[in-house]
């Protein structure tokens, strides 16, 4: 199991990471989700023993994990960090990178557990190329495969999907799982993509400036953020002040200006709603379209349609919306 308490990483004047408490649990996925310099990969290197904390402590099975200034060499030897950049050695082959973990075990054991991630991590095809031959999510899943080749308690990855398209990225996240179910491995990612963290992960958390501001299962931190930041970081949200919601014929005795959150899943057309508006633009998604509302001068509204919907950007539409869909964030108080 790996912890961190009251985690403080400061440079100068600037802190990097704010208290940050976290277990992470053996065969559990956990993606934190943060905005560019929310100090996302400085907690990973934190966790993975490379950055020496201002304050607070990391252990991993109630060890502490010592930072760089406590040992020869930095890190950890059960925890492991896939940094964006994979850093494969260029002129060895795929096969050859993974196996490198391994060149202090036996030849035949090294061969059985090459082979077995060769095979988990789809690289069968591409084994014998050198890195510079193959595409970036075949790199990327080289440097996972290496990473967990000596069966780590713990898998670091810093933003692993952001170099790569969405077949890519559907594949390294089937992947992840089955390596974290086949190993017993203790999952953590970074990321700026709620997608990926929504889709495959146990629990997220949310990073801002630092500070661990809400943690829990996907879909409770979806519906409910904690605040604008959470709810913006997790996927479309439509904010909205309480003084304007009674426009859309919902009844609170919220402040005026309380926050209320009303995700556009939650929105939909109809010819007899309470409320309505102007339509300004319109995105084609693919499965759904999302669409631009104009109420008035001080709201506007997002909301998604079926593809196939007949509408266009200047059109008036009736909009309607259940009242539990609208969730109060923090500061909100009646």
């Amino acid at each position: 199991m790996l912890e961190s308490i009251h985690l403080i990483k400061s440079f100068g004047d600037v802190t990097a990471v704010r208290g940050v408490s976290l277990v992470i649990k053996p065969g559990e996925v956990v993606g934190l989700i943060g905005a560019s310099g929310s100090g996302k990969s400085t907690l990973l290197n934190l966790f993975a023993g490379l950055t020496d904390a201002t304050e607070g402590v990391v252990t991993l099975n109630n060890e502490r994990i010592k930072g760089p200034s406590e040992q020869l060499v930095a890190g950890h030897p059960h925890i492991k960090l896939v940094h964006q950049e994979y850093q494969l050695m260029p002129n060895v082959s795929i096969r050859e990178n993974i196996a490198y973990s391994l060149r202090f075990y036996e030849k035949r054991y090294q061969d059985f557990r090459v082979d077995q991630l060769v095979s988990l991590c789809r690289l069968e095809s591409v084994q014998h190329r050198l890195p510079r031959q193959v595409s970036g999510g075949e790199k990327q899943r080289t440097a996972i495969a290496r990473a967990v080749a000596e069966k780590p308690a713990v898998l670091l990855l810093d933003e692993p999907f952001s170099h790569l398209d969405l077949p890519n990225r559907e594949l390294i996240r089937s992947m992840l799982l089955d390596l974290v179910r086949n190993e017993k491995t203790a999952c953590l990612f970074v990321t700026h993509d709620s997608t990926d963290a929504l889709s495959i992960s146990s629990r997220i958390g949310i990073l801002q400036e630092g500070q661990l501001v809400q943690m829990g299962a996907p879909m409770d931190v979806y519906r409910r953020p904690y605040n604008a930041y959470a709810a913006q970081m997790t996927g479309p949200a439509n904010l909205i002040r309480a003084k304007h919601l009674p426009l859309m014929g919902i009844i609170h005795a919220y402040q005026p200006n309380a926050l209320a959150c009303v995700r556009p899943e939650n929105i939909r057309m109809s010819d007899h709603g309470r409320f309505g508006g102007t339509i300004r633009n319109i995105f084609f998604k693919g499965a759904f379209i999302e669409v631009e509302v104009e109420m008035n001068r001080f709201v506007n509204l997002t909301f998604m349609a079926a593809s196939n919907e007949k509408i266009k950007v200047g059109q008036l539409v009736g909009l309607e919306m259940a009242p539990d869909a609208v969730h109060w964030m923090r500061g909100s108080s009646a």
